[in-house]
């Protein structure tokens, strides 16, 4: 396992050089969404947040599959055990893929949550960056269960579509729940999907490149 963690990192590594210019794009893109999202932010963090009592139930519902403890493990875990009591080598390896491209998106979008402070808009203080904070109250920006969630689905949308495409549409919902229960504001979920769809998509090209890999060796020692 450790032996493909390690190859699933050389090859990510490779990809960010090869594709920089479209890594940079990508997150230009997100700034300047970012940017025209910021004037709305509240209205329409009220506006989404102000549905009824079964919508929250069920926004409650997609937060705990979004988060990365009751969610990306619980996928990786499934998928890995999958693999293993099918024979499936590539499930294992993509199921890795998942778990590394949630893992280090999460400490990106930590990061920069403890770096500028911005308040959750239930917390009630004025929106703005406050400069670093340890208190959950100020992690606002970006959001990590958004961010987790788009890299889980990611990940797996490269390296096995008929799981990871479903679970796409299931990482937009989990962007949706964090702004109904006022935890993020919309521009929030907005980075945190970039972010965490970049880092997953990147850790899925880099499984199928090793799964290329695999199958020339195995080709090569059939001959």
């Amino acid at each position: 396992m450790f032996k493909t963690i390690q190859r699933l990192l050389v090859q990510a590594g490779r990809i960010a050089r090869e594709r920089w210019v479209a890594l940079a794009a990508s997150l230009v893109v997100a700034a300047i969404g970012c940017a025209l999202l910021l004037p709305y932010d509240r209205a329409w963090s009220n506006w989404v947040s102000g549905v009824g009592e079964p919508w929250h139930r069920i926004a409650t519902l997609f937060s705990k599959w979004g988060d990365y403890w009751t969610g990306t493990l619980i996928i990786t875990a499934a998928l890995w055990l999958a693999g293993a009591a099918l024979r499936r080598p590539w499930w294992r390896t993509a199921a890795l893929a998942c778990l590394l491209g949630a893992s280090v998106a999460g400490i990106e979008v930590d990061i920069v949550r403890f770096a500028t402070g911005r308040p959750r808009p239930g917390v009630g203080v004025p929106d703005g960056l406050y400069g670093p904070h340890f208190h959950r109250d100020y992690f606002s920006f970006p959001s990590a269960h958004t961010t987790t969630a788009f890299a889980t689905a990611g990940a797996l949308a490269v390296a096995l579509p008929p799981v990871g495409v479903p679970l796409l549409a299931g990482a937009a919902g989990v962007g949706w729940s964090r702004v109904c229960q006022r935890s993020h504001f919309p521009s929030d979920v907005w980075v945190g999907a970039w972010v965490g769809t970049l880092n997953g998509v990147v850790l899925g090209f880099a499984a199928r490149r090793c799964r290329r890999e695999d199958e020339a060796k195995q080709s090569s020692h059939s001959a």
